[in-house]
């Protein structure tokens, strides 16, 4: 027997702690942790952190769980034992396999291999079965990484910088003004001519019809009517009065026209190149766009889900291991992938760096395969997921464990901590951001009146094509067409088509 204390007024009488936490302090016992290398919890840099065997600051973002960890068994003085499992690269988190097996982290949580398990877990009821899971130290938005197609319509550059209504307006001035033209010059040259021959007054007569002729044709009138709305000036200026008027306000017209047509291309060379993006569900589901992931969970979630367009992402669900692969269906517009928007900036990020520098991709490929698309990330989160550290079932370290994680949370040094992780992709989006917005005239922005020149070669070829065949075929073959007197034979055809 051993006295300890005594019970006394409905306390102990010496009030000493019978109870004292043992997982405060772990004496600098070492605790195996498991790792699987997902951004934003572990990146790369960390494994040469800790097989490396230092204390020292590393200057490369770690991750936020290992930096949860690094703090966490400083606070609770533990030697960290870090290692990855076999295959863990492929296996991932893990999944059951035949006779109760599993792979990946479920699987060495299964096995009691390690303490802590550190690979963005997310707080879902399928990894409770498995882990104990602390606090949630952040929320991760699932989403697809999608292709990105550019739209080159730099062909339509004559075309761009007035709506359609806009052009359906100008081209309605055209014919009125072009009409309006001619009708003033044939009731001048009605009215106003007979009245000057009954008072014979032919020098009058003569003076006011002067220039008259650019309009009494109605294809001139149109040509005319024309180059002034492009700012050409007239052969002369007509002497009658009325057209004179009209004239000027239609310069005024053609002015305002012509300026806002100038400016508006000139913001259309300047302007990037426009995106085709998915950026919801809904129009995921009407793209034709394979979708797919790792995990079998997540086509599981999608399955389960009341909302249509997520039922149907579900059914054409596909599981894919290969990351790597996945992403290159990506860039070439075949595919969708579903992952935390975080590791897909770590992705496009890593892409426009190797696009960038000029690098290939450490996996092999062949020469006739090609980039089509650049990568975007859907706007829209399917899911936001709380992340959480991993422990063994029924960890006595559990309570402690949440304690810190709230205090780091809390604090802000996740949020640093994520931001250092997030930098690097950050800065090379941000390098081909600028790029793309710079306003630079290419030939490729040209291609339009390149375009204009080739139909007008077209047509002019068309047209002399034509004159040829009607020259052989029809002039030719006239019984009345003789070359030594072509002014009679032109001026009876024109007085046959009047009569």
């Amino acid at each position: 027997m051993k006295y300890i204390d005594t019970w006394q007024d409905g306390k102990l009488r010496y009030g000493n702690n019978h109870y004292v936490p043992k997982t405060t302090n772990l004496y600098g016992n070492s605790l195996r942790i498991a790792v699987f290398e997902h951004i934003p919890a572990v990146t790369e840099a960390s494994r040469d952190y800790y097989q490396q065997s230092t204390n020292a600051a590393s200057p490369k973002a770690l991750g936020i769980e290992f930096e949860l960890i690094r703090v966490i068994a400083k606070a609770m003085n533990f030697k960290a034992d870090y290692y990855m499992p076999s295959n863990i690269a492929n296996e991932r988190w893990g999944k059951a396999g035949n006779n109760d097996s599993y792979t990946g982290l479920l699987g060495e949580a299964i096995a009691e291999n390690a303490d802590f398990f550190l690979g963005d877990l997310y707080y879902t009821l399928y990894h409770l079965n498995y882990f104990d899971l602390s606090t949630p130290y952040n929320t991760e938005c699932l989403t697809f990484l999608t292709p990105e197609a550019l739209t080159d319509n730099s062909w339509k550059l004559l075309i761009l910088p007035f709506r359609l209504n806009t052009w359906i307006a100008v081209f309605c001035t055209l014919l009125m003004s072009g009409g309006a033209f001619h009708v003033f010059a044939l009731l001048y040259q009605k009215y106003t001519g007979s009245r000057a021959s009954l008072n014979h007054d032919k020098v009058n007569k003569y003076d006011s019809m002067k220039g008259l002729y650019l309009f009494t044709e109605f294809q001139n009138s149109m040509l005319y009517t024309y180059s002034m709305l492009l700012q050409v000036s007239l052969p002369r200026l007509p002497n009658a009065w009325t057209v004179r008027i009209f004239i000027g306000w239609w310069w005024i017209y053609s002015i305002l026209a012509a300026v806002t047509y100038r400016a508006s291309m000139t913001a259309t060379l300047s302007h990037p190149v426009a995106k085709v993006t998915i950026d919801t569900l809904a129009q995921l589901t009407k793209s034709s766009l394979a979708v797919g992931g790792w995990n079998e969970e997540s086509k599981e979630f999608f399955l389960a889900s009341s909302d249509p367009h997520s039922q149907e992402i579900g059914n054409k669900f596909e599981l894919t291991e290969n990351e790597e692969d996945a992403i290159d269906r990506v860039a070439n517009g075949t595919f969708c992938y579903y992952e935390n928007s975080y590791l897909l900036q770590h992705v496009r990020g890593r892409r426009i760096f190797e696009k960038q520098n000029g690098r290939q991709n450490t996996i092999e490929k062949s020469t006739e395969s090609s980039v089509k698309y650049n990568i975007h990330i859907m706007e829209e989160c399917v899911v936001y997921m709380p992340i959480a550290l991993g422990l063994e079932r029924n960890s006595p370290l559990k309570p402690h464990v949440d304690l810190l994680v709230r205090r780091m949370t809390e604090i802000g040094l996740v949020h640093k901590w994520l931001s250092d992780v997030m930098e690097w992709s950050k800065i090379n989006e941000s390098r081909q951001k600028s790029e793309s917005e710079t306003a630079l005239v290419n030939l490729r922005k040209l291609y339009g009146a390149l375009i204009a020149l080739g139909i007008g070669y077209l047509l002019s070829f068309i047209a002399l094509l034509g004159e040829i065949i009607h020259w052989r075929y029809v002039v030719l073959r006239d019984p009345r067409y003789d070359k030594y007197h072509l002014d009679i034979f032109y001026r009876n055809n024109g007085s046959k088509a009047k009569t």
